[in-house]
């Protein structure tokens, strides 16, 4: 995890969860707290775009795309948007990331 994702998170006294599906999908104000269960547990490496649309939805993301993003939270006290960025290669998971856009 970035640096500047754990201020973020750190600042705005964002606590851990373990990652459940069903929260993520229906729960935009709840993912926040599944990015450290996400990245640091390697939950989605290796996993197909199938098994990612089944876990996170597919919110957008266009299936012959290998970069796909999944929004997380508006960040009020800085200008940015933070979003969870996700690479295929070969149609499986590579590199999982936080994004402030």
């Amino acid at each position: 995890m970035s640096i500047i994702c754990k201020y973020v998170m750190f600042t705005l006294r964002i606590r851990h969860c373990p990652f459940e599906s069903y929260l993520w999908k229906n729960s935009r104000d709840q993912r926040i707290c599944h990015l450290k269960s996400i990245l640091e547990g390697g939950i989605l490496l290796s996993k197909s775009k199938e098994e990612i649309v089944d876990l996170l939805g597919d919110e957008y993301n266009h299936y012959y795309v290998d970069q796909w993003k999944y929004f997380i939270r508006d960040i009020k006290t800085l200008p940015y948007k933070m979003y969870l960025e996700i690479e295929f290669q070969e149609n499986s998971v590579s590199i999982c990331r936080v994004k402030l856009i």
